[in-house]
């Protein structure tokens, strides 16, 4: 599958079928409930999973960010109580607070309160950003990785910085804050997003001299959030990275796992080679018959179609199955990449993996 993978990222037709299946989440709650292998939280333990289940490795987030921020002048104070986190940026103009809940039962964590909901934090927003920079991580040793994921017929996923409007919305200041603040103060916000994308620079620099075959953008992006937002404060950054990154042979794949019908086509008509974590009904807003149709494209890379959900209750194999045929008959003959949109859940039944690689093994 790894050849097939590559190929299909510079644009050929392979006949083998490639799935992909991102089974972190799933992994993470089991070492929360004290049933993980130890094994299945390192890179060698999970590249042999992925084997065993017949799926090609690329999602291992330990290693995944290609770069970290940097704080100068900065100070970052982490306090827990109970299932509430609570960070706080202190400034020499001013403080940022962000808060964030741990829910047992989905085993996830949720913001409750964003560092960014006014005027005031803008301006406190773009002094942490000032003294801030990004430090390339993950690069140095990734040929050695690449070479021995290879061997387990899987590439390393490589995660840039988010894009830079994304970064507000999610890092910062959440969609209803963000929305709003762009909207009352658009000058003070585009001023942060071309710092953003100012600082961003080094990065790409590193990965283009590094000249991995792909880096993904994990932007995660839903269009009834950011798509009226796209034109005017997304694309022409898109376009941006994507020239840099192509000009240097590195194919570029961008996480879309929300709702699909507004964004996709901006994004193939923008130059992305592939859009990640697709989600179709019956979770998502788009069917896998019109998928294409509404990507307006025929030769950006479709990567998903398999709901998490329907691996867990009160979906059966049964139902799966006819979905997986379904998926196979709908994109047959376009470029495509069966995936997870956009993990396996805690109580998903990991056994549908193995049974998803059989089907694409004879479809």
């Amino acid at each position: 599958m790894r050849e097939a993978f590559l190929e299909l990222l510079r644009g050929g037709r392979p006949d083998e079928i490639v799935w992909t299946a991102d089974i972190s989440y799933w992994l993470d709650a089991q070492s929360h409930a004290g049933t993980a292998k130890p094994e299945w939280q390192t890179e060698a333990g999970y590249l042999e999973l992925c084997g065993e289940l017949g799926c090609m490795p690329y999602y291992w987030y330990g290693k995944f960010g290609a770069a970290r921020p940097v704080y100068t002048g900065v100070e970052i104070v982490c306090d827990s109580r109970g299932d509430r986190r609570r960070r706080t940026f202190r400034t020499p103009v001013g403080e940022l607070i962000e808060e964030s809940v741990f829910v047992e039962d989905s085993c996830s964590e949720a913001p409750v309160r964003h560092a960014v909901q006014r005027e005031a934090d803008l301006d406190v927003l773009l002094g942490l950003l000032e003294r801030r920079r990004w430090e390339p991580t993950n690069l140095a040793d990734y040929p050695q990785r690449l070479e021995m994921w290879a061997r387990w017929d899987g590439v390393p996923g490589l995660g840039l910085p988010r894009s830079p409007l994304p970064a507000f919305m999610v890092e910062w200041a959440g969609i209803e804050h963000g929305a709003l603040l762009l909207m009352d103060y658009p000058d003070k916000v585009e001023q942060v997003l071309s710092l953003m994308e100012a600082q961003e620079q080094s990065v790409l620099d590193a990965v283009c001299e590094r000249m991995p075959p792909v880096v993904h953008f994990p932007d995660n992006l839903a269009s009834d959030n950011l798509t009226s937002f796209f034109a005017r404060h997304i694309a022409a950054r898109y376009r941006r990275r994507l020239e840099r990154l192509h000009a240097a042979g590195v194919r570029c794949a961008v996480h879309l796992d929300g709702t699909i019908r507004g964004l996709l086509p901006r994004l193939a008509a923008v130059g992305f080679d592939a859009v990640e974590a697709l989600t179709p009904q019956p979770v998502g807003d788009v069917s896998l018959a019109e998928m294409r149709e509404v990507a307006d494209s025929a030769t950006v890379v479709l990567w998903g179609g398999v709901p998490g959900a329907m691996f867990a209750p009160p979906f059966s194999w049964r139902q799966m199955q006819a979905h997986i045929e379904r998926l196979l008959a709908s994109w047959r003959g376009t470029p495509f990449i069966i995936g997870v949109a956009d993990q396996v859940p805690p109580d998903g039944d990991l056994g549908f993996v193995r049974k998803i690689a059989e089907l694409a093994r004879h479809g």
